[in-house]
Order: structure tokens, then sequence, then C-alpha cells
């Protein structure tokens, strides 16, 4: 099979609702269709467009609707709009994120990334500038650690570690390995400090 604009991946749950305790023991933690929190946003590829770095068994990183059952028309639990059949999925190249190969790390795919938050101690500061004038307000631009850069932020020179300016109400959420960071596009990513 080849596919032109989609990458076509396999992923057996598309929910993780079991947690295990320390004794052993398993309990559900999600049993609604609505909490995306623990629906699984990795899967293997099983076939990618030539023109794509994708390659059949790498694993990549996708939004989580991709897998996500939804309620249909009648209130009915259905697949997800991207489901193909038994556990195949079709996946729009604008909705990938990541992807590794072989077990190596996680690479960034154009124009997202991935930035580690940072907690800032005081509001009323940007660097060293003091802004306690109210014209001000509202443009306080948020800092985090770069983490997965793409091949287009790497050009630039931002490098995973640096310290970054980002704008705004551009990050989303994201748990990678089981870290908090934040995805956002490279258009985001006002500077390093």
């Amino acid at each position: 099979m080849k596919t032109a604009n989609y990458v076509i991946v396999e992923l057996k749950d598309a929910y993780s609702n079991e947690e295990e305790i320390s004794t052993g023991d398993s309990f559900i933690v999600n049993s609604t269709i609505e909490d995306v929190n623990y629906v699984n946003r990795i899967a293997e590829v099983l076939v990618a467009p030539d023109f794509t770095v994708l390659q059949k068994g790498d694993e990549v990183i996708t939004h989580h609707n991709i897998f996500r059952l939804r309620n249909d028309v009648n209130g009915n639990i259905a697949q997800s709009n991207y489901h193909l059949d038994r556990d195949r999925y079709f996946i729009p190249l604008t909705e990938l994120f990541m992807y590794r190969r072989d077990g190596s790390d996680w690479v960034a795919l154009e124009p997202y990334c991935f930035v580690k938050p940072i907690e800032q101690e005081k509001e009323d500061t940007f660097f060293d500038l003091s802004l306690e004038d109210d014209s001000y307000k509202g443009r306080l631009h948020k800092h985090g650690i770069m983490s997965y850069p793409n091949k287009g932020l790497i050009e630039q020179g931002i490098e995973v570690g640096d310290t970054i300016i980002f704008s705004d109400y551009s990050e989303y959420e994201f748990k990678v390995e089981g870290e908090l960071y934040y995805k956002m596009a490279t258009k985001d990513i006002i500077g390093k400090v």
C-alpha cells in the first residue's frame, strides 16, 4: 500500500484507563470518552508518504483526537473520524508532532517543538527590566527550556537546553514520557535568552 497525504499507523488501545498501584493491583482512572488525558497519543507507523522522513516502524506522537472515541449524531459511541479498521488509523501530516526510530530520542516535526515550562518568580519583571508601567500589562511573555526543537529552529540557532521566550497563549500542555511540556509552533518562539 502507498499513501499520498496521510500516515497510516497502528495502535492497539486508544485509551490508557488503568493505573497500577504499589500492591500490584490496578484501578480504572477514566470512565468517559470526553476526558482526553487518558487517550493514547503514540502509535507505530505502518505506511508514510515517500516525501516524509517517517518510515515503517517509527513511533509517532500525534493529536489526541486521532484515536479518541466520539459520540455520533444519535449519541452513540463511535470510532474516531480517523479510524480505518481494526487497530489502524490515518493521520494528516499536520497532526504529527514528533517521531522516534528504534528507541532513539524523540525528534520534533516542523513546524512543532516542545518546551519545558519554567515557573516565573515575579510577574512584574521581564529579564532585568522592571515593568511597573501599566502600558506593559498583558504583554509579558513566557519562558521555557527548549527540549525538542525542530530542524528549522536548530538552523536558527535554537538548541536543546536553551532558555527561550514564547508568545502568550501559544502553549498546549502535552505529556511526553510522563513529563509536562508545551507543544507549540516555530512561529510562537520569540527568541532565546
